[in-house]
């Protein structure tokens, strides 16, 4: 072989190298002839049979185009996120789109609103896209609207969840209807009827839904993280160890959430089920003599009649346990020593535990708005414990279980260590019951408790007596 074919050869050959070298950087041509065309090419997804059409319906983008980044140009990532739920699923969910926007599910107006009208009760209380942002809070609504966004309103729709198996969901719609697995979406598979697994994804932690599974928060400390196995702690799907608690006896009789939680935000008649009156429990378990020969029917017992449930809840006599987190310390940091946090690591939250950890930036996300923002918030408690239930009345008089809700201090040091902020609490303390403690419907029913029973039938007893003697006018006013 000639000098000269030789040469040509072995340029030929750098050439071809040189082209396959450069095909590796640039975009795929996504309507090769060897394979394909359009987004099934390389999102290899299986299809839900009620959302079997062209993924650019709900994606946008351009499926025709020919390498990666032209063809999604325009892409809509999260099309159920609350921002393009209206404009994507409202092509044919319009109706279920109109009445999930004013859900609490999609405005979290309850939590926003009983957080701002305890510091702030001479205030108007804003709407979730009206929170105040400051990087750096410099009055006391400020700091309260950065812990809402980046430490309190985690379960909120426009968060995909920490980043912990059992979080992990979609935005809008697609956080309870979407079909999640450790490893993130399970193909493009959506629950018409939601499953339990995907209400826990909110309404884990030392929240109502954990306590219907008979789960409770260990303490963040790393002594009470056990049990260990082979030395190791196990896994954690919410981000913490829990203790093993009694059940809700509906869900040991097998009962999902939905089972009386029928009506979700997509739908404008709601529920029964009134976590105010617990006037749902009435659905199955009427007063005697408004459903004849049920078995499930009231007896005529203290307590169970109708003219006493003007006087008591279920739950006082019902809830086997309840939480009890006393002491709710939130702490800001804008540059913390993660030594001095590393003993409380584990709090629940895959940012500061990463952050801690050395494997993230001393940052937190918005979860309104996504923006990655300096500073953490650090949370503590002076006593944790699940009994003993304590009752008291609440704003109407009735007997209703009570917990430490707003019993919190917040403070806010700044980079500079000045304390900004020293342990403010909430303003309103003129409460029914103690200062930060709130009324709310645990799930833990169970067989009464015959103290606690006792004790209230006594109460109605006596309050129906004094009524009757004084509707006889043997009591005069």
């Amino acid at each position: 072989m000639s000098k000269w074919i030789r040469t040509s050869l072995l340029s030929f050959v750098m050439v071809c190298i040189s082209l396959f070298l450069l095909s590796g950087c640039a975009d795929p041509d996504i309507q090769s002839p060897f394979k394909k065309s359009g987004c099934m090419e390389c999102h290899l997804v299986k299809l839900d049979k009620q959302h079997d059409f062209q993924c650019t319906l709900c994606h946008k983008g351009n499926s025709h185009k020919k390498s990666m980044s032209s063809a999604h140009e325009g892409l809509i990532k999260r099309p159920a996120h609350p921002d393009f739920v209206k404009a994507i699923c409202g092509k044919c969910h319009k109706k279920e789109i109109e009445q999930s926007n004013h859900d609490v599910h999609f405005t979290l107006s309850n939590e926003i609103g009983m957080v701002w009208s305890s510091f702030f009760p001479e205030s108007e209380v804003p709407d979730l896209k009206s929170l105040p942002i400051e990087t750096y809070p410099t009055d006391t609504p400020t700091l309260i609207s950065d812990m809402l966004r980046r430490r309190c309103l985690r379960c909120h729709l426009f968060y995909e969840g920490d980043d912990y198996a059992g979080t992990k969901r979609g935005t809008g719609c697609a956080a309870c209807h979407m079909r999640f697995t450790e490893n993130g979406p399970q193909d493009h598979k959506f629950y018409k009827k939601v499953p339990d697994s995907r209400c826990l994804s909110c309404h884990y932690g030392n929240f109502v839904g954990w306590d219907y599974y008979g789960r409770f928060e260990t303490d963040y400390e790393e002594d009470y993280r056990a049990p260990l196995k082979e030395g190791r702690h196990l896994k954690r799907p919410y981000g913490l160890e829990y203790h093993e608690m009694t059940p809700d006896i509906h869900k040991q009789k097998n009962m999902a959430c939905g089972d009386c939680h029928k009506k979700g935000p997509c739908s404008a008649k709601k529920s029964s089920f009134s976590d105010l009156d617990e006037s749902g429990c009435l659905t199955c378990h009427p007063f005697a003599g408004e459903i004849e020969y049920s078995l499930k029917t009231l007896s005529q017992r203290i307590g169970h009649r109708k003219e006493d449930f003007a006087l008591t809840a279920c739950t006082p006599c019902h809830a086997v346990w309840s939480f009890r987190d006393e002491g709710r310390f939130l702490l800001r940091q804008d540059n913390p020593d993660m030594e001095d946090w590393y003993y409380l690591r584990t709090q629940g939250s895959s940012e500061i535990e990463k952050a801690v950890n050395g494997e993230g930036p001393p940052m937190m996300r918005d979860k309104l708005d996504g923006v990655l923002r300096p500073g953490m918030w650090f949370q503590g408690f002076i006593r944790r414990r699940w009994a003993p239930v304590v009752i008291g009345k609440d704003e109407k008089g009735r007997f209703r279980v009570f917990r430490p809700i707003l019993n919190m201090y917040v403070s806010y040091p700044n980079e500079q260590a000045d304390i900004l902020f020293n342990n403010m609490v909430p303003e309103r303390n003129e409460w029914p019951f103690k200062p930060g403690w709130m009324p709310y419907t645990p799930h833990t029913i169970g067989p009464a408790d015959v103290f606690r029973t006792m004790q209230i039938g006594a109460y109605i007893l006596k309050s129906q007596q004094g009524l009757a003697e004084y509707r006889s006018g043997e009591v005069k006013e």
